[in-house]
């Protein structure tokens, strides 16, 4: 066997390895699995928020309701000072008037910060039920993606014999490459899945690009690693 005759036999066992894994991959159940995987990802994310966000409401929650017991502690004091300024004979217009002011103004501020308290309250609430609902959906979710991973497990588990044996071919016909040639392979097949392409009709059926005539005398009378000039891949003259 000549030396690309080896490396090709070598690919040939990769991809049909390959093309088993992605039977594998791409099943129904499998399909269905990693759309629920994705959907778990993003309602976790959306919990996560959720969280977070009744963390900072429950914190404003508490300042504006320590604001609203101070502000009213503040009123109780200045109408009791009113009330006494209204029965002292001796109290001044003006001070009346400014008293007033401030109660006034006090009894605006917690009517303020009481609207500000209800509608935070609403939004608790509306964040609270929507995590609830996330989280009842990320338990269904789960439930559904335990069970499809197992079948999945399964269905892997039925190929296991076939991948075994792919994997031993692959051990064995690796003996017979040389290694200068299989490092070269494992380089190319870092930018390409398919590392050698094989010459039909002159040209290189990876890029479909045409060979000149120098090369393809190269391919046909060198026994080595012959590269396409345009994608890089390496040339093969033998029959599929």
């Amino acid at each position: 066997m000549k030396k690309m005759d080896a490396l090709w036999a070598y690919q040939q066992a990769e991809v049909a390895k390959a093309t088993l894994e992605n039977e594998i991959r791409t099943t129904p159940a499998r399909l269905k699995l990693n759309k629920l995987h994705k959907l778990l990802k993003s309602q976790q994310t959306a919990i996560a928020k959720l969280s977070a966000e009744i963390g900072e409401y429950d914190q404003q929650l508490k300042k504006l309701t320590d604001q609203v017991e101070k502000l009213e502690d503040r009123l109780e004091m200045e109408s009791g000072e009113l009330t006494t300024i209204q029965q002292d004979e001796e109290s001044t217009a003006e001070e009346m008037t400014e008293l007033k002011g401030d109660v006034e103004r006090l009894s605006r501020e917690i009517s303020q910060s009481v609207r500000e308290t209800k509608a935070l309250l609403a939004e608790i609430e509306k964040a609270t039920d929507e995590y609830q609902k996330t989280i009842r959906s990320a338990g269904r979710a789960k439930k559904e993606y335990d069970a499809l991973r197992a079948e999945c497990e399964k269905e892997r588990d039925s190929h296991a014999d076939e991948i075994a044996a792919h994997d031993a071919k692959l051990e064995e016909l690796a003996k017979k490459v040389d290694p200068v040639l299989m490092a070269r392979y494992e380089k190319v097949k870092q930018h390409h899945a398919v590392p050698i392409a094989c010459v039909v009709n002159a040209k290189c059926s990876g890029c479909n690009m045409s060979l000149p005539m120098v090369m393809l005398k190269k391919i046909a009378t060198t026994d080595g690693i012959v590269e396409c000039e345009n994608c890089g891949r390496i040339l093969y003259s033998g029959d599929e």
